[in-house]
C-alpha cells in the first residue's frame, strides 16, 4: 500500500510517500517556479521519477491547493468545484505549479481527495469565524502530522514565507490565525497604514501589497510577532480549558535556529520543531487513515 501528501507550499510544491512495506517515508520537494515554468507531462514525469511510481498505483492521494475557501468537507478530487476554492485572485504569488500538479494527479487515475482549508464554514471556534479565512488546507496537514506524532492539545506556528498560528485540542482544531492579519513571514503580511495608502493611491494593488509585506530577513521581526501571534491563541486555548499545550513550530521558522530560538526566549517556554515535511507527510497520513476508514479529521467530515 502506498499513500501520497502533497503539500502547495509558498515556495515549494511537495510531496511524502507512506509505504506500507515497511520502505519508509519518500520526501521530494520541487521550486514552484521550477514546477510552473515545466510542460505538464514533462512535470507528471519529474514527480512519478521521484516516486518510483505512476500516480495511478497510489492507493490514495490527498491534496492540497491554494486557500482552499470552495470546500469545507474532505472530498474526492473528482468532486472538488474549482479545484476547491472560490477563486485564486487575491491573496498570494501564482506561479501555476499547484494547478499543474493538482491537475495531474485528478487526470492519472490516481484516487485521491482534497482537503479543504479553513474558513467561515469550517467546525472551528464559532467567534474565529469572524474573519473569511483562517489558514489553508496545508495547515492542516502539519496539524495532523503532529496529532499522529502524539501531540494532543497545542499550539502550531508555521513561520516561513507566510505565518499562520492554529490552535488544537481535544484533538479539534478551534481557530487559526493567517498571515493576512497578524505576524509576517519572509515574503507576505499584513497591510499597515502606509500600505493601505498606497493601495488607494492606485500605486499597487492589495494582492501586491500583502505579497511585499513580509519582515525578509529580519529575524528579530518574524520572532516577535510569531511568539505574538502564539500567545494570542492561548486565550482561546484557556477558554477551553487546555491550558496545559505544546508549542510547535513548522516551516523555516522550525530549521532555521536563530528564529526558532528567538520565538522560544520570547516565550519563556520550550517548543518543538516539525520542520518543512510536516505538511506534506501530514497529508499523507490523513491518505492512509481514510483508506483505512476514517471518517472525521479534527472534526472535518469525510465525504468520498
Amino acid at each position: 500500500m502506498a499513500f501520497l501528501g502533497f503539500d502547495h507550499g509558498t515556495s515549494a510544491v511537495r510531496f511524502a510517500l507512506i509505504q506500507d512495506q515497511g520502505i519508509g517515508t519518500l520526501l521530494f520537494e520541487i521550486p514552484r517556479e521550477t514546477a510552473g515554468a515545466m510542460e505538464k507531462s514533462d512535470l507528471q514525469l519529474l514527480i512519478e521519477q521521484n516516486l518510483g511510481a505512476c500516480l495511478s498505483e497510489i492507493d490514495l492521494a490527498c491534496v492540497t491547493y491554494s486557500m482552499g475557501d470552495g470546500i469545507s468537507e474532505i472530498v474526492s478530487i473528482q468532486d472538488a468545484p474549482n479545484r476547491g476554492v472560490v477563486s485564486i485572485a487575491g491573496a498570494g504569488e501564482k506561479t501555476g505549479a499547484g494547478t499543474k500538479v493538482f491537475d495531474i494527479i485528478r487526470e492519472s487515475g490516481c484516487k485521491a481527495v482534497v482537503l479543504p482549508g479553513l474558513h467561515q464554514k469550517s467546525p472551528t471556534d464559532s467567534r474565529m469565524a469572524f474573519f473569511s479565512h483562517q489558514a489553508s488546507p496545508e495547515k492542516i496537514g502539519i496539524a495532523y502530522h503532529a496529532y499522529k506524532s502524539g501531540y494532543k492539545n497545542f499550539i502550531l506556528s508555521d513561520i516561513g514565507s507566510n505565518t499562520v498560528t492554529m490552535a488544537v485540542a481535544y484533538p479539534k482544531i478551534l481557530g487559526a490565525i493567517d498571515a493576512c492579519i497578524f505576524a509576517p513571514g519572509t515574503r507576505h503580511g499584513p497591510l499597515d497604514v502606509a500600505a493601505i495608502r498606497k493601495i488607494d493611491a492606485k500605486e499597487m494593488s492589495a494582492n501586491e501589497a500583502f505579497s511585499t509585506a513580509g519582515a525578509k530577513d529580519r529575524t528579530d521581526v518574524i520572532a516577535l510577532f510569531a511568539a505574538m501571534e502564539i500567545s494570542a491563541l492561548d486565550v482561546l486555548m484557556k477558554d477551553y480549558d487546555a491550558a496545559e499545550y505544546d508549542i510547535l513550530i513548522s516551516g523555516t521558522g522550525a530549521e532555521k535556529r536563530e528564529i526558532f530560538k528567538s520565538v522560544t526566549e520570547l516565550l519563556h517556554r520550550p517548543a518543538e520543531s516539525l520542520g518543512k515535511w510536516a505538511a506534506a507527510i501530514g497529508c499523507a497520513e490523513i491518505a492512509k487513515d481514510i483508506a483505512e476508514g476514517e471518517r472525521s479529521i479534527f472534526g472535518i467530515n469525510v465525504r468520498i
